[in-house]
């Protein structure tokens, strides 16, 4: 027993040297690098065990009850949201705050500043004919409707489109008066300019007898106002549709789906692959216009509207003109959180009826037209006028 002791304070006692000569020369260490390291006696803890959600959580609590500094809160959880997307790697994958998810809102459904109306070219003559007025609208609220007729703008005739589309836009809150003619009655509607939201569609008829449509972007609406256009150029009867899809960053996948089954016959729009690989087809009906079509596209041209040109190109009767697209063939799935954030993650991947990549990839134009840069020439809107006036 008593040699046992012995051999204990032996041990203890070199255990006790050995931490000693290990803070000097820690201290020696810090001292050469000239770093400065200070303590408090009660600093060093048992590890916490703590993985996953309860890591965050203990990491707040930590900065919530001893952090000396000032700070602000929901910057801080901001931050975490934010780094966690980030680290997939993925610039489609993201956290948006309550700003940036109202912006996200504002981009897809094209707001703008203007009076809402949607309008087609009559006879040479006899006005221009209102399709649709955006729903809450400067139009909608001064009584405006589809089917009056647009005789004259704050006491002015126009003979071409550009010109009125011109006219009716303006600063926001500037008064406009429109003459219109109601069955056989003329009525004057004074509007005040504002925001316009949901105004995806711009449409108007060319000088050709040809029908263009303008699609800014797939908001929640736009199959709905794509629809109103067309129909007013088949009745109509107009010579052929061009589909302007140039600087539409995309937007709602099923929006795009809609348009694209308008215009082709019973076939496969596009497909998606998730990531346990399960397939998901997009077919068209049997129905489709009679109108011959041409779509314009360019380097802005992305996602939603890549997947609407691929499938009109794939189906071998209409061309696409202009440069080669974006290339981004995912799809984000977005999940809303009550305080007005969300987050949106890619989901899975879209590709052409031929079964092409788009992602990373992008789509090749048949028919290749780099834009002009003379100020008002549209080299490619031209080609697309031409095509179709060869078809008719």
């Amino acid at each position: 027993m008593k040699k046992q002791g012995s051999s204990i304070i032996l041990v203890l006692t070199v255990m006790l040297f050995a931490i000693a000569m290990t803070l000097a020369a820690l201290a020696v260490f810090m001292k050469s690098t000239g770093r400065i390291v200070a303590f408090e006696e009660d600093v060093v803890t048992e590890p916490q065990d703590a993985e996953g959600m309860d890591k965050l959580i203990e990491i707040e609590s930590l900065i919530k009850d001893e952090f000396l500094m000032e700070y602000d809160d929901e910057a801080m959880k901001d931050a975490v949201y934010r780094a966690m997307l980030d680290s997939l790697g993925d610039k489609y994958s993201r956290y948006l705050s309550k700003e940036e998810l109202e912006q996200l809102q504002q981009d897809i459904n094209s707001s703008y500043v203007g009076t809402g109306i949607v309008f087609i070219d009559n006879a040479p003559g006899e006005g221009f004919l209102i399709t649709d007025v955006v729903q809450g609208g400067p139009a909608d609220v001064a009584g405006l409707e589809g089917g009056d007729v647009i005789l004259e703008v704050d006491g002015k005739t126009y003979d071409s489109a550009d010109e009125l589309t011109a006219a009716l836009k303006g600063d926001a809150g500037k008064e406009v008066k429109i003459k219109v003619l109601r069955g056989d009655e003329e009525e004057t509607f004074s509007l005040v300019r504002g925001d316009v939201v949901g105004a995806s569609v711009e449409s108007r008829e060319l000088k050709d007898g040809i029908g263009y449509i303008r699609i800014r972007s797939f908001g929640t609406d736009t199959a709905t106002l794509f629809e109103t256009a067309l129909s007013g150029f088949e009745k109509n009867k107009a010579k052929g549709l061009i589909l302007d899809l140039r600087d539409n960053g995309g937007g709602i996948f099923e929006e795009g789906v809609k348009i694209a089954d308008r215009l082709l016959p019973e076939c496969l729009i596009s497909y998606t692959e998730d990531k346990g690989g399960n397939r998901e087809n997009y077919n068209s009906d049997s129905q489709k216009t009679s109108l011959n079509v041409v779509v314009l596209i360019n380097e802005n041209t992305g996602s939603t509207a890549e997947m609407v040109a691929a499938a009109l190109k794939d189906s071998g009767d209409i061309k696409v003109v202009g440069t080669k697209t974006y290339g981004k063939g995912l799809i984000q799935k977005s999940h809303p959180f009550t305080d007005g954030t969300a987050v949106n993650i890619t989901v899975s991947e879209f590709f052409t009826p031929k079964g092409d990549k788009i992602n990373e990839k992008g789509i090749s134009p048949d028919v290749t037209v780099q834009p002009s840069s003379k100020e008002g020439e549209d080299l490619q809107l031209d080609k697309g006028v031409e095509l179709l006036n060869k078809a008719a």
